[in-house]
């Protein structure tokens, strides 16, 4: 008599019925429903774009810099410390020595302290921080201190001035949006709120 692994032995001419597993929707399902909406980019001059690549393809080649002998104390790690020592091969840039920080490893003046998009980055704590942000040049990153309240308000008026939102990933920021929208918070928040 043949088995079914489910429900044991089965009689010729029946047959057990097949389970379908329940469906749920898929990820093109999902992304019907909200419309797409492209993240800002900043507004660059070519040099600035030049600078950007510049400084990519430089942070590529530059060496790991080492605190001195790191290698042969486990104590003392090895994040970089400047080598001191008055006898230091290290400090005299001896050839076999690894390499040690110094300016010319610097990237291009424009592109310091940039986002890698190009956008000057702005930490925000509040959103009356965001009333003198230029959209097309500055982007916010939210301070970890900050309550889920408040980066709902934030995210808010971010979504409205069309801000870069620089620590939250696009599915972050929508669910945070939608959810203040739900809550029905308006464009500033209430004087309870804070």
């Amino acid at each position: 008599m043949p088995e079914n692994k489910k429900n044991g032995p089965v009689k010729e001419g029946k047959t057990a019925p097949e389970e379908k597993p329940a469906e749920k929707p898929s990820k093109a399902d999902k992304k019907e429903k909200t419309v797409y909406k492209p993240r800002a980019k900043p507004e660059i001059t070519p040099d600035e774009k030049l600078a950007l690549d510049q400084r990519r393809d430089k942070t590529c080649n530059r060496p790991e810099f080492h605190r001195q002998e790191w290698f042969r104390y486990q104590r003392i790690g090895d994040q970089w410390r400047k080598p001191r020592g008055l006898h230091s091969k290290m400090r005299r840039h001896i050839g076999y020595r690894p390499n040690i920080v110094s300016i010319g490893y610097r990237g291009p003046k424009l592109a310091r302290g940039r986002h890698p998009s190009g956008f000057e980055e702005v930490m925000v704590f509040n959103p009356k921080d965001l009333e003198t942000l230029n959209p097309k040049k500055q982007a916010i990153r939210i301070g970890h201190s900050v309550g889920y309240l408040k980066r709902m308000h934030i995210a808010l008026k971010a979504d409205e001035m069309n801000l870069r939102i620089l620590n939250f990933n696009r599915e972050t920021f929508e669910e945070l949006v939608s959810e203040a929208k739900k809550r029905g918070l308006g464009k500033n928040p209430k004087e309870g709120d804070k």
